[in-house]
């Protein structure tokens, strides 16, 4: 099992860090992906503090292949904000880093899921939030 990891940069000169893990391959092109992670950095886009937590609800929805999720923090804290399918299951971690007080928007790129609904969810000490977002492929 090999995991490669390639730091692209794309037209808008944001840091992107596409992950792909795979198995197999015998020379002849036949290994598998058993997954890919994209993700693209968060922008803090507003120097006021929140004062209080929250989670919007991500834009445009439904959505195809790509959205918005934003939300602030009041205080410096650890913050996670994975998205999950209808089963449950994580199928991305976009945030998982202690951050500044602020208001954040992260893109999610959903162009290697099928289409579907999809929730994501926030934590950051106490604070637990989780909305629904639909792809439409």
């Amino acid at each position: 099992m090999k995991i490669i990891i390639i730091y692209i940069v794309i037209a808008l000169s944001i840091p992107v860090l596409l992950q792909a893990q795979y198995t197999g391959g015998n020379g002849r092109g036949d290994a598998s992906v058993s997954y890919i992670n994209v993700h693209i950095l968060i922008y803090d886009i507003t120097t006021e503090i929140p004062s209080k937590y929250d989670l919007a609800q991500n834009y445009p929805n439904p959505f195809n292949p790509v959205t918005n999720l934003e939300f602030g923090i009041s205080n410096l804290r650890f913050v996670t904000l994975k998205v999950y399918d209808m089963l449950g299951k994580e199928v991305s971690t976009l945030v998982n880093e202690k951050l500044n007080p602020g208001t954040y928007k992260v893109e999610f790129d959903g162009s290697s899921l099928p289409g579907g609904v999809y929730f994501y969810r926030l934590t950051s000490g106490d604070f637990t939030d989780t909305r629904r977002m639909m792809m439409i492929k």
